[in-house]
């Protein structure tokens, strides 16, 4: 395994008296300028097998980006000129590119270069070393990757060392220092995680987005994203796939595609390569066309006896695994999409069965094993039509396979893989959806959390266990039932990413990442960056530094609003997943199990943060933001942009707190109807009322997420909008609310 981060030296020292001029040098290739070479991305073909043009492109980028904030830095407008590498010239250097890139670099003593390839090599391709010395009377830096994309991510840690920050992906959020100089450096980096990012399937990421994320260094998003050369220059890999591939590769209801044997009507069809089954049904439907399931019943489901079609969307259940044909085909049409369908500019295949499906009763099936066995097979098939098709030579670009450990497939197989299962090209993402995040993953005081831990184990530690790849920690840092609420995980994934590292992980992402606005989600963002790229991070340095420079004079109080903004909201999974719904169907017990109680009494067990306790917390954080700034105005004496940062969080607080206070007023209703305090009731009700009608006006806290995670309004987003409805026909008036 590779060794997290490692620090050799890192040392800022001002330069003392006037400045000398610096030149950014770095290979432009065949281009004018670094502005055509470093944003000329559209131009580049990224999957063609030569490097060559990509290197030039991502490295002039990353020569611009020095240029644009240490210009900003240091005041300095007509400095820190982007030159050719071949070019003369006098002055101090910043070299952009190793010794393999770089003419400049190579010119550097044989010593120098030589131990930079060997560090490089070492380090791998998003690795990087930053190394200041003197060379001909001049300073020399050179930022050296052990690929284009080292380079880059060496460009953003050195801005970083010297104070540049990017909260958020808005300009408000950046932070960028007055510095007198660039200092000296030795720094030799590599990622603790290899990925680092954000699980997501539509095109919804602006380019100051994936701008955002390259410069605080995390590395995965979706194919989806209609911006693609930029996300190649950016070093983002393009992750393709859902529970919906059977719906995509195999539907039941879709056209057959070839001339059936027993079909009239599809002459012109390619020549059909199976047989025809005994089940054949012909045109049942007398639509005229013949249907896959129509064609080959026996590919699909055997449920309680009988052949269904199964699959309905994402959801239902799995094709026949066992029938050669049926998963010849799948293999077949999942493989196309990877070469010349939706997916021929993927890197990253999300390969996932049904959305907790379930799995056909047929003998043959179930000689397979468990659906985790039933699972991994079809990576296994999957793996070798890829390979198949790299050696036709229909695909070029490395393509890794990312298989499901969650729900019907979370238990680890139960039988060894086949004797050549690619573990290097095929590796499990295990999703604890609906986990606590009132413990740390590994506290045993979650019986949900428990189960997955335990699961993880039999994946990943076990001495007997059959699988012994690479695994990666699917996180839902905002699945979708949290509906985009301001969520605060920093002590969470302080103890978590670190405990998920030794476990094994080297490769993580959530959903469903907001993509503006993040409010105090950015911290939950930049956290995840800092750690990932170095798990032995020390949060609390981390957060002395967030707080400070995202918040000036105000950091002394936002630091104890995000604390307690996080144990507010920290019982989240039982309050939008069991009390919301419980809520939303009139149930007559709302708090029926220990993890979530209205309030305590002796007696009672009660293992999490209360009803009572989150509203607590809830009034903790109003006083704290309203200290920080004052409804949407800004406290006297704080800059601008920070002015902006704390009306954006208190914004999205805003959208939690009066969640909190709906649930609150439903939950207090009841007990009045219940106990037959009539007027008692109609208050409570008169207050959830008042409290919906604030959350249907907001309209904003929940739409820049994912389709799933998002809603039309804060009240849509509460999971509850019958509360009152219910209420209102126990108490004997009628009607609904409007």
């Amino acid at each position: 395994m590779r060794q997290p981060l490692i620090i050799i030296l890192a040392t800022l020292t001002a330069w003392s008296g006037a400045a000398a001029a610096t030149r950014i040098v770095v290979n432009l290739g065949p281009h004018k300028d670094a502005a055509a070479a470093g944003h000329g991305e559209a131009k580049v073909d990224w999957l063609d097998g030569d490097t060559t043009d990509d290197t030039v492109c991502t490295e002039a980028f990353a020569a611009l980006e020095l240029q644009h904030y240490l210009r900003l830095a240091t005041g300095r407008a007509g400095d820190f000129a982007v030159t050719d590498d071949e070019a003369a010239g006098q002055g101090d250097r910043l070299l952009v590119g190793g010794p393999d890139s770089n003419a400049a670099c190579k010119q550097l003593p044989k010593t120098v270069t030589e131990a930079l390839r060997t560090d490089l090599k070492r380090l791998g391709p998003q690795g990087y070393r930053i190394r200041t010395f003197q060379a001909g009377g001049r300073r020399v830096t050179c930022l050296a990757g052990g690929s284009r994309i080292g380079t880059l991510y060496a460009a953003y840690d050195l801005l970083h060392r010297l104070g540049v920050r990017w909260f958020a992906p808005e300009p408000v959020h950046e932070e960028v220092p007055r510095i007198e100089g660039l200092g000296d450096h030795d720094v030799t980096a590599r990622p603790s995680f290899l990925t680092r990012g954000f699980h997501a399937w539509e095109d919804r990421g602006s380019q100051a987005f994936l701008r955002w994320m390259a410069r605080n260094r995390l590395n995965y998003w979706c194919v989806e994203q209609q911006d693609r050369p930029l996300m190649r220059k950016l070093g983002i890999r393009a992750s393709c796939g859902a529970h919906d591939a059977q719906k995509r590769f195999l539907d039941p209801d879709g056209p057959y595609p070839y001339n059936h044997a027993r079909f009239t009507g599809d002459e012109t069809k390619p020549a059909d390569p199976y047989p025809a089954g005994d089940l054949y049904r012909g045109d049942a439907d007398t639509s005229g066309r013949l249907t896959y399931f129509e064609a080959h019943p026996e590919w699909f489901p055997l449920v309680k006896g009988k052949r269904v079609p199964g699959i309905r969307g994402s959801f239902g259940t799995n094709f026949c695994t066992s029938n050669p044909h049926a998963t010849a085909e799948f293999m077949t049409n999942y493989v196309r999409a990877l070469t010349d369908g939706p997916y021929r500019d993927a890197d990253v295949v999300r390969f996932w069965t049904l959305d907790g499906g379930k799995w056909c009763q047929c003998a043959a099936c179930k000689a397979l094993g468990t659906p985790t066995d039933r699972n991994l097979l079809l990576v296994y098939r999957l793996d070798a039509a890829i390979k198949q098709a790299r050696a036709a030579g229909r695909i070029h670009r490395p393509l890794i396979i990312r298989f499901l450990a969650y729900h019907d497939v979370l238990a680890p197989p139960s039988r060894p893989l086949p004797a050549d299962f690619d573990y290097d090209t095929c590796s499990a993402t295990y999703f604890p959806i609906t986990r606590s995040y009132v413990y740390p993953f590994e506290d045993g005081r979650s019986p949900r959390n428990a189960h997955y831990l335990r699961n993880l184990s039999g994946w990943v530690a076990e001495p007997d266990r059959h699988y012994r790849g690479r695994l990666c920690i699917g996180e839902y840092y905002n699945v979708s039932g949290y509906k985009c609420l301001p969520l605060c995980f920093m002590h969470t994934m302080a103890a978590d990413i670190p405990a998920y590292h030794r476990l094994g992980a080297r490769h993580f992402h959530y959903m469903h990442c907001t993509t503006a606005d993040m409010g105090n989600k950015a911290l939950t963002n930049y956290q995840m960056a800092r750690q990932l790229w170095d798990v032995k991070t020390d949060c609390e340095d981390l957060w002395t530094d967030y707080f400070a420079r995202r918040y000036g004079p105000a950091a002394a109080t936002m630091r104890p609003f995000y604390e307690s903004l996080e144990k507010m909201l920290a019982n989240v999974t039982k309050l939008k997943y069991d009390l919301a719904r419980r809520l939303d169907r009139g149930d007559k017990d709302l708090f029926p199990t220990p993890e979530l109680r209205c309030e305590r009494a002796d007696g009672v067990a009660c293992n999490g943060p209360t009803l009572h306790e989150m509203l607590g917390h809830a009034a903790v954080c109003r006083r704290l933001i309203t200290r920080a700034a004052v409804g949407r105005g800004q406290a006297p004496g704080l800059p601008e942009r920070i002015g902006a940062r704390i009306a954006e969080d208190e914004r999205l607080f805003t959208y939690g707190e009066r969640t909190l206070r709906y649930y609150d007023a439903c939950v207090q209703a009841w007990r009045a109807v219940r106990a037959n305090r009539r007027d008692a009731a109609r208050k409570h009700v008169a207050e959830a009322v008042r409290l919906a009608d604030l959350l249907r006006r907001d309209t904003t806290s929940t739409r820049h997420s994912s389709s799933h995670a998002n809603a039309a309004n804060a009240f849509e987003a509460s999971r509850a909008t019958r509360a009152v409805a219910h209420l209102e026909r126990a108490m004997g008036q009628g009607g609904s609310m409007k």
